[in-house]
């Protein structure tokens, strides 16, 4: 799935990924003057948690492919005052010389990488004889019985579903197999549970539904009408999966985690 990073920053981090944020960098214990690198940052809310943890005698930056993430995070942090840097550029080929940093953390991007190796080897090198990496990726498609369903459903009417990706890396062994792959030692892979929280219902299953029309089958060649017609058929048959977990005008979702520790 691909969205807007305004979006992305008004909607999907307070709801979900500003709580694991703070998780995250929590378990990476990270320290005052340490220099630390957020890799797949988005629009920086792990940095933007590391910053005041490392303090002004410590370096955050932020690393993604996608400039207009990158550039909603700059403005957020300039708005909060933090001193981060940003750049763009993929996982497997970090722009960082050896050993330059004490600290990499990964937030829900694992899975996402063309080469998750390869990702894991520049992580490793860019970090200092001793340092560490904190990595989260989502536990099964099976601990999410919400986004099973809209897997399934998204196959029937769309042709396709992008669901499944986000899930892909639900075995811990395999997350464990490729740190150590890549020369971390001392994996430690904990299982971690947090509720996520949107105000509008219908707002957050319009945001889970969104497809790109390019990359659709069943919205291939159709006029915008039949498209969002499709549309309106997954949402329709989502409903109920909705108000099962819609509490006082709101959707309270578990969501579950690996987290992993590792140190160079």
């Amino acid at each position: 799935m691909s969205y807007p990073a305004q979006s992305y920053e008004n909607y999907s981090v307070p709801g979900l990924f500003a709580p694991w944020a703070s998780y995250l960098v929590q378990s990476a214990k990270a320290q005052p003057g340490e220099h630390v690198l957020d890799v797949a940052c988005g629009t920086g809310i792990v940095a933007r948690h590391l910053a005041p943890r490392v303090g002004p005698q410590g370096r955050v930056v932020g690393l993604d492919l996608n400039p207009a993430m990158l550039s909603v995070g700059r403005a957020a942090s300039e708005r909060e005052g933090f001193a981060i840097e940003w750049h763009t550029g993929p996982a497997e080929k970090l722009p960082f010389p050896d050993g330059s940093f004490d600290l990499v953390l990964c937030q829900f991007g694992l899975m996402f990488f063309a080469d998750r190796h390869q990702a894991l080897t520049e992580m490793h090198r860019v970090l200092r004889p001793g340092g560490r990496i904190t990595v989260s990726v989502w536990q099964g498609l099976d601990r999410h019985p919400f986004y099973q369903t809209l897997h399934e459903v998204s196959r029937r009417h769309l042709g396709k579903s992008s669901v499944q990706a986000v899930f892909s890396m639900g075995d811990a062994d395999e997350l464990r197999h490729l740190l150590t792959e890549a020369g971390f030692q001392e994996a430690v892979i904990e299982p971690a549970s947090l509720t996520a929280r949107y105000a509008n219902p219908e707002e957050f299953l319009t945001w889970e539904v969104d497809a790109d029309p390019a990359d659709t089958p069943a919205l291939q060649g159709r006029d915008a009408q039949a498209q969002q017609a499709i549309l309106a058929a997954v949402r329709q048959e989502m409903q109920r999966p909705l108000a099962k977990m819609t509490q006082s005008g709101q959707v309270v979702l578990a969501s579950h985690a690996h987290v992993a520790n590792a140190s160079r």
